[in-house]
């Protein structure tokens, strides 16, 4: 089975990092302690947990293909601190932890973004996408960055070529931090904030989404903002009636963009 897994293809979009001095980096760059309780996402076949473990309290791994499993079987043998639980990260509950650790597929990188913001933990070290990396970074007013930038702070920390990989990916990829952060933080960002509220319901009509998230804006400062007064100032943005009349959820990158100029 390990001897298959060597030459296989990669059809679960997995790209695992071989490169040494990169995986060094990459581990230095998380900042490890004894007193760490850390979760991998996609151990794959443990080029990266060997180390973690290592310079860990305890580890968990999740793993969704079960045929990695001869490689897994080999860690919990040379480590004792290490727990598997075998599923899709997407769906299965990760435990409260210090670091989230992981280099996911991308094509699966906002959904994950999403399922953050439902974790309990204190800084996710990720390799993603360059270009997701830099879009974040530098605030650009789409979905995606929106969505990340309104929950996390967000350090870029070093930038990763394809060859690093087996199979390698057709594009750059880049190691980024998130560190959660409190509604109260922000407090005096407006954008934020408002953007923040709003994808917690994401569900909803953006007009109703909008009226309800610049209320709790108000009341954060003290203040008491009516219905009829937040739609006022709805009406004072001037967005068009479809975009107001869209769930969050559907939006384009365009629309958001709109949305984002429109806030004052």
């Amino acid at each position: 089975m390990i001897e298959k897994f060597v030459n296989d293809t990669n059809y679960l979009d997995q790209h695992f990092l071989i490169d040494k001095s990169v995986i060094n980096a990459f581990i230095d760059a998380c900042n490890l302690g004894i007193t760490d309780i850390a979760v991998e996402i996609g151990p794959g076949k443990g080029d990266l947990t060997d180390t973690i473990a290592r310079r860990v309290k305890h580890l968990t791994c999740i793993e969704i293909d079960r045929d990695l499993e001869p490689f897994i079987n080999i860690l919990k043998e040379r480590h004792s601190n290490i727990d598997i639980i075998y599923g899709n990260a997407l769906n299965v509950f990760i435990p409260d932890c210090n670091k989230i650790i992981s280099a996911l597929p991308y094509s699966i990188t906002e959904p994950f973004i999403e399922k953050l913001l439902r974790c309990n933990f204190e800084e996710a070290d990720l390799i993603v996408g360059k270009r997701f990396a830099d879009a974040v970074v530098e605030n650009k007013i789409e979905k995606l960055p929106l969505l990340t930038n309104s929950f996390f702070k967000v350090e870029k920390v070093f930038d990763i070529e394809p060859k690093a990989f087996n199979p390698q990916p057709r594009v750059m990829s880049s190691m980024i931090k998130l560190t959660p952060m409190l509604r109260s933080e922000l407090k005096n960002n407006f954008k934020k904030f408002v953007f923040r509220e709003m994808f917690f319901k994401r569900d909803r009509k953006l007009k109703n989404n909008l009226m309800e998230s610049l209320i709790e804006f108000a009341k954060v400062h003290g203040t008491k903002l009516t219905k009829k007064e937040s739609k006022s100032v709805l009406d004072g943005y001037n967005i068009d009636k479809d975009i107001l009349n869209k769930k969050m959820e559907n939006l384009s990158n365009e629309e958001f963009k709109i949305i984002y100029d429109a806030l004052k």
